[in-house]
């Protein structure tokens, strides 16, 4: 016959119990820093010249960061509401109008004219745009690290 006695086994229950919540914190911790490194990427490569150029700054700027956490789990969203998010993200093929507008020419059919200011009827306007993915081209480039450092955070909790 064998006996087994565990000593020390309200400790355990206890350190059972707490890994949970120190899990959960360390998940949540290293997730907002990574959401935070995946905006900062974005902003700070992906759209200064990597990927798209600066012009105006605008679809730098809209470049958002919303953390989500509930008893589900914790999620960080990297997000853009710009108009040409999607389409630099995605590319553009298609058909899209264009308003009347005053544009002001110096040169017609070839030939320097003094400035002059014209009325332009609107029209519509074929386009293609090629994909020029600035989004899930940076999460991409973050895969290592982010599978590292959520690796790294589980087994901190372990180590409780």
């Amino acid at each position: 016959m064998i006996t087994a006695r565990l000593v020390g086994d309200d400790a355990v229950l206890a350190w059972l119990r707490s890994f949970p919540d120190a899990a959960a914190s360390g998940i949540a911790s290293a997730i907002t820093q990574l959401g935070i490194d995946l905006q900062q990427k974005i902003q700070d490569n992906e759209l200064s010249g990597q990927i798209l150029a600066v012009r105006s700054g605008a679809l730098k700027s809209s470049i958002d960061l919303q953390i989500d956490q509930d008893d589900g789990g914790i999620s960080a969203t990297v997000s853009s509401n710009s108009r040409y998010a999607g389409v630099h993200e995605y590319g553009f093929a298609g058909t899209v109008d264009v308003k009347a507008s005053l544009r002001r020419i110096t040169e017609a059919f070839g030939h320097p004219v003094a400035e002059k200011a014209i009325n332009v009827r609107p029209y519509r306007r074929r386009m293609e745009l090629p994909e020029r993915s600035f989004m899930r081209s940076a999460l991409e480039d973050m895969d290592p690290e982010i599978r590292d450092e959520v690796e790294a955070a589980l087994l901190e909790a372990l180590a409780l």
